[in-house]
């Protein structure tokens, strides 16, 4: 049994420092001491799958509130979020018919402010995350230190919920969430665990959804691109490799985590979707 459906969500656009996705893009030398950064868009996306056996959502994408109360303001200006309201995933969600409720499962492939910003909702739905993604970000929470991608208000809203949490060990490297949907685990790398979705659909075949475990096609390769930012860079390194295996054994498209080239080539709904 394959997946009925594929839909590409766009959540609407962060900007950041390109520097953030590629290390060191425009390197400097003797006589330009002083190269120039970038200020790029990057866009977040959160994927919807129709199957027989139930409804899933890979990612949560920004908390509604980011710019006006749930992010500190270090957050707000190294990544500010811009968004219509057709671009809110409970909108989209409506638009297609179903509410939170609906979603039987939810994957997470990190617990960053623009894949887990809205976990709080699905306050019915089965989740996965990385054991070692949500037991670092607890840390981080319960330590009161510097929270990086981590959002405290995210946090504490997800505790409130009583969410319904199930974690993938270390040792998991993959896990069969229904008939054709496979959780890919890939460890630390952009964060301190990573998750991924293989989906097969009858029509598209298989796709791979990586999220930020390959931020861009310029980190994808090759050669391979360290990003700017990223817990474990020879994680990342590893992940790529594992990917690129999966994606020729199996002719997968891949789609990264904030590519606004990719992304302009894809069926985004209510345009299109994949099946």
């Amino acid at each position: 049994m394959k997946a009925s459906k594929l839909y590409v969500l766009y959540n609407g656009m962060l900007e950041c420092d390109y520097a953030n996705m590629v290390a060191m893009p425009f390197l400097g030398n003797s006589e330009e001491k002083r190269r120039p950064g970038a200020w790029v868009p990057s866009p977040v996306t959160l994927f919807l799958i129709e199957h027989p056996q139930g409804l899933v959502l890979f990612d949560t994408g920004c908390h509604p509130d980011a710019m006006s109360s749930r992010w500190d303001e270090g957050n707000r200006k190294r990544t500010p979020y811009t968004y219509t309201e057709d671009n809110l995933l409970l909108n989209q969600l409506r638009r297609l018919g179903y509410t939170p409720d609906d979603v039987d499962y939810v994957v997470l492939s990190h617990l960053h402010e623009d894949h887990a910003g809205g976990l709080e909702f699905f306050k019915r739905s089965e989740l996965y995350v990385s054991d070692e993604e949500l037991m670092q970000t607890l840390k981080l929470y319960a330590l009161n230190g510097e929270m990086g991608g981590y959002i405290r208000g995210d946090i504490r809203a997800w505790l409130d919920a009583k969410l319904h949490w199930n974690t993938i060990a270390a040792d998991e490297a993959e896990y069969p969430l229904l008939d054709g949907v496979k959780i890919l685990n890939f460890g630390p790398g952009h964060a301190f665990g990573m998750l991924g979705l293989q989906v097969e659909l009858e029509q598209s075949g298989t796709i791979l959804l990586v999220a930020d475990a390959v931020n861009l096609a310029a980190n994808y390769g090759p050669p391979i691109r360290y990003p700017g930012l990223a817990y474990d860079t020879r994680g990342y390194e590893k992940t790529i490799r594992r990917i690129a295996q999966i994606q020729r054994r199996t002719n997968a498209k891949v789609f990264f985590g904030h590519d606004e080239q990719q992304l302009k080539s894809l069926r985004v709904w209510p345009a299109g979707c994949y099946e």
